[in-house]
């Protein structure tokens, strides 16, 4: 089975969106197999906001196409700095205050998350996502002032990321394995057959 990280940002702890933001989850058939409240170490968020080059040009190119469409001057040549400077700020919001992080479970659970999440920025977000329906907060705005999106939520992007972001935010002893009501009815071959 596949599993995702999930971090409720400080934003949504703050906005008292756990509940509403972990009912998607539940609502959808996905599993909880750990789940914590936390106030993160900085060596833990480090970890989690790796500086990868794929990452840092994947930022830098999304940020710059952003500001070239509005023929806005970007302020960065050089995505390795770029991908500094966000990290740099990633890592002070989520140590702004308590993070509640927990692991997910399902078929296709990587990108089941990531649909239910939406786009990273709120504004940009279908309606029906997380993030479009319970965030307005827009690139423009957090550039403005200088800071992170509050997009309320963090989901892990691929399956091995979601496998190395487990073990940053959960030890084995953390992760429960259990069956849910809804497992068979959802999932299972049997369910739903004719009774002879």
């Amino acid at each position: 089975m596949e599993q995702s990280l999930v971090l409720v940002k400080p934003d949504g702890v703050a906005r008292g969106q756990v509940g509403e933001i972990l009912s998607r989850f539940e609502r959808v058939g996905l599993k909880i197999v750990a789940m914590k409240m936390v106030l993160p170490e900085r060596s833990q968020v480090d970890r989690h906001y790796a500086l990868t080059e794929e990452w840092m040009m994947g930022v830098f190119t999304k940020a710059k196409a952003k500001f070239d469409a509005k023929g806005e001057k970007f302020g960065f040549t050089d995505h390795k700095a770029y991908g500094k400077y966000i990290k740099d700020g990633l890592v002070d919001f989520l140590l702004s205050g308590p993070v509640v992080a927990m692991v997910l479970e399902g078929p296709e659970c990587v990108t089941l998350v990531r649909k239910l999440v939406g786009a990273t920025e709120p504004m940009g977000s279908a309606p029906g996502t997380i993030r479009g329906d319970l965030s307005p907060d827009t690139y423009a705005m957090s550039n403005a002032q200088n800071r992170p999106l509050r997009n309320l939520i963090h989901a892990s992007g691929t399956v091995e990321e979601g496998k190395t972001e487990v073990a940053i935010w959960f030890t084995k002893k953390e992760m429960y394995q259990y069956e849910t009501v809804l497992e068979n009815v959802l999932y299972g071959a049997d369910a739903f057959k004719p009774k002879k």
